[in-house]
């Protein structure tokens, strides 16, 4: 019965539309403008419609009103419709007038009666429109929504797959003092007649310096002192026994090397041999290499392994306790290898659904480094609504008030802009430097009573900005700029252990892409710290690390702002208006496709 209801109301509509359409269609060339007005006006008054018909009580408004009127014969055998309509062109005088006018107006303006002419199916066509509104049967129309999304955050804990940690080799040198004790043997032979006698004697040429008494005294040395024997740290002593020995001057740096002795004796001395030994003591260091070993606990974790080892302070000189000593190498940065355990893939499927990563916390952290993190994802969720229908290239209201379409930026394009920079600033910097996108450590002074705070980022006057220092006022700069990342607070201390400062470390990088792939891909993502917040790590992303990284889970929302500032973005308005212009022109030209 629906179908036969279709067909006749579809039969009506293109008789009317027969009727008085083609006139103003070429009379006055408004057909399309007045008959979508009418579309639009039905469809805003649908449910109105579809209530009063519901209400309707024909039998008490229609007279001779049948409930099983004979057209209904028409269910059971649909091609009798035709048949009657036929007979009904001929023999009633109604349908006779219709046809006698479609025939003049034919004549007049000239177009096809054809069905299948263009005019007559443009007919059919908005005449099904507005049936399937009407009526709810969407046969050839599409629905048109409204989709909004919203996001709603999911935790899931999840070991990294293989990540790259870090440690340090630092070279200790320790001098070891050694004693060298040389004994050189002298003998001195002495002449004298008298009873006393003073001699003075060059010990490392043999020659004789003084003498007294001169008439008849004499004196000599068997033995020598090397002559490049270095004259600090000597001493002697006399081994044999001489009487009469009184006096002895022993080689030194101040007298020139100079043996002297002075011997006293009752009666005439005569000839004595004294017997000498002159000790050199001296003190060498020889240096001890000792290196202090931070990676003891990545060496020992079963679960990393050795990758390399590279020295960042190469050859040079350091001055040891007075004493130069030279090395190759002076630090080195060991890289290993440390894998995950069975849960690597936790949070996959959040990744599946289209989940952005926003956070990363570690909940185990071990030797070798951390080996559970409980990671957080923003996760969008589409709702969409039925708003309006599109049939036959007309859009229908459903409620009369379809949602105005709002420009919004493009994540998906964000997302590649944003990596294709990072990946022209790695292309341009991997041919000067083995790193990229490295930072400088900056910290400024929280006192603990909170007076005169200049790691304040909010409220400072001119008087609080004058007492911090340049870097504290850079340090704040910075952070406006969204160049920071924050590493922590230590306490600084004087010599006797005393804690004298609560400075708060940031790194600071020279962009926001830098800081952004630096937070979210070298901490969120390959899980390397930036370092105690004393001795903080800043250091730039190496090559291998940088082909790890996943752009598509970075939020580069902040350095996309930057880039929407630079670009020129054409008003909406404006935009209608030249497309508006655009297609007047082409109806004007006749030409739809430009």
């Amino acid at each position: 019965m629906a179908s036969i209801y279709r067909k006749t109301i579809n039969s009506m509509l293109v008789v009317m539309a027969l009727l008085g359409a083609p006139l103003a269609w070429a009379e006055g060339g408004n057909f399309n403008a007045g008959f979508n007005q009418g579309i639009q006006s039905a469809s805003s008054l649908q449910g109105k419609v579809l209530n009063t018909l519901k209400q309707y009580q024909p039998q008490n408004v229609i007279k001779n009103y049948s409930a099983n009127p004979k057209e209904t014969a028409y269910q059971n055998n649909p091609t009798a419709i035709d048949a009657d309509a036929e007979s009904a062109i001929k023999n009633d005088p109604a349908a006779k007038q219709i046809v006698d006018s479609i025939d003049e107006r034919q004549k007049k303006f000239n177009y096809s009666k054809d069905p299948n002419s263009e005019a007559i199916q443009n007919i059919k066509k908005k005449a099904d429109g507005v049936y399937d509104v009407i009526t709810g049967q969407f046969d050839d129309c599409t629905k048109q929504t409204n989709c909004q999304t919203s996001y709603q955050t999911q935790l899931c804990e999840e070991s990294p797959a293989s990540i790259y940690r870090y440690c340090k080799k630092t070279l200790i040198i320790d001098m070891v003092p050694h004693q060298v004790v040389t004994h050189y043997p002298l003998t001195l032979h002495v002449t004298q007649p008298r009873y006393y006698v003073g001699v003075k004697i060059n010990t490392v040429n043999g020659q004789l310096l003084f003498i007294q008494p001169r008439d008849g005294a004499g004196a000599s040395l068997s033995g020598r002192l090397p002559a490049n024997l270095d004259c600090n740290g000597l001493s002697g002593s006399v081994t044999n026994n001489v009487n009469g020995l009184d006096g002895q001057e022993w080689p030194s740096c101040s007298n020139g090397m100079a043996l002297g002795i002075h011997i006293t004796k009752r009666g005439n001395i005569g000839r004595v041999d004294i017997q000498i030994d002159i000790t050199s003591t001296k003190i060498t260091y020889e240096p001890k290499d000792q290196w202090s070993n931070q990676c003891v606990g990545l060496e020992s974790s079963s679960s990393c392994k050795f990758k390399e080892e590279r020295c960042i302070a190469p050859q040079s000189t350091h001055v040891i306790q007075g004493i130069p000593v030279l090395r190759d190498c002076w630090e080195k940065e060991a890289t290993y290898q440390c894998g995950g355990t069975t849960n690597v893939a936790a949070c996959q499927p959040l990744r599946d659904q289209g989940c952005e990563q926003i956070g990363s916390i570690c909940q185990n952290q071990e030797e070798g480094g951390c080996t559970v993190y409980q990671q957080t994802f923003r996760c969008p969720i589409k709702q969409c609504t039925d708003v309006g229908m599109i049939c036959n290239g007309q859009t229908y209201c459903l409620d009369g008030n379809c949602v105005k379409q709002q420009k919004q930026a493009d994540p998906d394009f964000q997302r590649a802009i944003s990596a294709l920079s990072a990946t022209n600033e790695a292309a341009k910097n991997f041919t000067q430097f083995n790193s990229i996108f490295t930072g400088s450590k900056k910290t400024c002074d929280k006192l603990m009573a909170g007076f005169l705070d200049c790691c304040e980022d909010k409220g400072w006057g001119k008087d609080h900005i004058a007492q911090c220092s340049q870097e504290e006022k850079d340090l704040k700069s910075d952070k406006e700029k969204l160049l920071t990342v924050y590493v922590g607070e230590y306490c600084k201390k004087d010599p006797l252990g005393i804690c004298i400062e609560h400075r708060r470390a940031y790194c600071v990088f020279p962009s926001k892409l830098a800081r952004i792939i630096q937070q979210q891909g070298r901490q969120d993502q390959l899980h390397i710290s930036f370092g105690d917040p004393e001795d903080a790590n800043c250091r730039g992303i190496t090559r291998e690390e940088f082909s790890q990284l996943k752009f598509d889970k970075m939020d580069f929302s902040d350095f996309y702002a930057d880039i929407s500032k630079k670009t020129r973005i054409e008003d909406q308005g404006h935009l209608d208006q030249r497309m508006k212009e655009k297609m007047q022109a082409w109806e004007k030209e006749k030409k739809p496709n430009g």
